[in-house]
């Protein structure tokens, strides 16, 4: 009885962390996503800064954005671009 329950309880570990390595690598694929959508979007804004059509609210909701999906601080970007 014990070992058909040891037995039992490794399956289901085993079906566990299958599927835990699944949401694992969707979760990576979800944020490259972000990062390339990201990215996209800081070529957007570049332009219609370019244009001359700035938007305060779209450069602060950009900056979050590239924070959180690239890994580095935007305002330490956008004050070397000033200099």
């Amino acid at each position: 009885m014990y070992r058909e329950e040891c037995v039992d309880l490794l399956r289901r570990l085993l079906e566990l962390r299958s599927r835990e390595a699944s949401l694992k690598f969707r979760l990576s694929q979800l944020v490259e996503e972000a990062r390339i959508e990201t990215i996209r979007l800081s070529g957007l804004v570049a332009l219609c800064r370019t244009l001359g059509h700035v938007d305060n609210d779209l450069q602060e909701t950009l900056s979050r954005m590239i924070d959180k999906y690239l890994g580095f601080e935007a305002r330490s970007v956008e004050a070397k671009k000033r200099e």
